[in-house]
């Protein structure tokens, strides 16, 4: 007899809590940014699309020429989504950008061992995460660069 009153009473006590902290009238907690206002400075600026990773150099390292582009590629899309492909591994997250600058939000990513790329998957998406900067000298191509390094793409 007391569970059946005591799991109704947690409840209906949960739920007044709840409520309660959203008219404490307090200061309102800050809302996160929509994507969509930062998606519409992102397709004004950076070129959106799929770009194929043609090298790479980390800062203080020789440039490195990727064999096989089709499997690094990072996709832009105007909503401010980045999607990424680093060989067997997946990434996705956001990303705001504007006039030659970019910040690229927490990426979740599948962490497989790529036998025939690695430690080559794991760079490519450290260094996409930590992109600050980018150029395109023209349409088809497209520089991601940090302090860390520089990535070239190409369509």
């Amino acid at each position: 007899m007391t569970t059946k009153i005591t799991m109704p009473l947690a409840a209906v006590s949960l739920m007044l809590a709840l409520a309660g902290c959203s008219l404490s009238g307090g200061t309102p907690v800050p809302s996160a940014p929509s994507a969509g206002g930062s998606a519409t400075a992102a397709a004004a600026t950076i070129p959106t699309g799929t770009w194929r990773l043609v090298s790479l150099r980390e800062t203080g390292q020789a440039e490195v020429a990727v064999s096989h582009p089709e499997l690094f590629t990072a996709e832009l899309t105007a909503d401010g989504q980045v999607n990424l492909r680093a060989d067997c591994n997946r990434c996705h997250g956001t990303y705001t950008a504007g006039d030659r600058r970019l910040s690229v939000g927490a990426m979740a990513c599948t962490r497989a061992f790529c036998v025939a790329t690695a430690p080559l998957d794991t760079t490519f998406a450290g260094l996409v995460g930590g992109a600050q900067t980018w150029t395109a000298s023209d349409d088809q191509h497209l520089d991601l660069a940090s302090d860390a390094g520089v990535l070239r793409f190409q369509r």
